[in-house]
């Protein structure tokens, strides 16, 4: 089976389990039976969508609602020095749901531009034991190097297809640190990323199917958060 590991697309693959993400906002939060019925979800309050007016309600609406068998992965949260609200706000927010994540103990995605430093700087402030997986990451191998020290795991989704330094950042991630997901790209599809990093990580496709089942099973499923 393949891990599409965050996707904001509903529809339903073959062979294919999918993580898909909901961003929490007023709609989003009136209308839970969108994401409800999804075999596998995660849920959070992205950077860009954070409103100081429905804020406390969609943190209650997390707390109340994360522990959902479906709930996998608390996110994507983060901080984004592009696009969204000011920057401090992110970070009090992104430090919130780190906590509620930590208090539900389940990993959480994390969105993340231009803010690595920063990033690490929050984990390293709060320490959390559960798992943190940097989604979409398209930067180079050093930073991807620092980051593993630090014990985030990557996602790799479009960009591995024609971006070498992603590809090379990808070849040096341990293979118990990884996965894949087609975020939201609808010109892509899972088995296209699949392929791409068997061939660059020399692996027969069966193989890496088993080891992002088995990353999966490690973080999500048995809750073991041992480094």
């Amino acid at each position: 089976m393949y891990l599409d590991f965050h996707t904001h697309s509903v529809k339903k693959q073959e062979d294919t389990l999918s993580i898909y993400n909901v961003v929490l906002t007023g709609e989003s939060m009136a209308m839970p039976q969108a994401w409800s019925y999804s075999e596998a979800v995660s849920l959070g309050i992205h950077p860009w969508y954070i409103d100081e007016k429905t804020l406390e309600s969609e943190l209650q609406f997390l707390v109340n609602n994360g522990h959902a068998a479906n709930v996998k992965c608390i996110g994507e949260a983060g901080l984004d020095k592009l696009k969204g609200a000011d920057f401090k706000t992110q970070e009090k927010v992104f430090l919130t749901q780190i906590r509620i994540a930590e208090t539900l103990k389940k990993p959480m995605v994390i969105h993340c531009v231009r803010a690595f430093n920063e990033l690490m700087a929050a984990q390293n402030s709060i320490k959390p034991k559960i798992p943190l997986i940097i989604h979409g990451f398209s930067k180079k191998s050093e930073l991807a190097r620092e980051l593993i020290s630090k014990n985030f795991f990557l996602s790799f989704g479009a960009d591995l297809l024609n971006k070498l330094h992603v590809q090379q950042a990808l070849i040096e991630t341990p293979l118990e640190r990884f996965f894949l997901e087609t975020d939201d790209r609808e010109d892509i599809t899972i088995y296209q990323i699949y392929q791409k990093a068997a061939e660059l990580k020399g692996l027969d496709l069966g193989n890496l199917k088993k080891i992002v089942l088995e990353n999966y099973r490690q973080i999500i499923e048995s809750k073991n958060f041992s480094y």
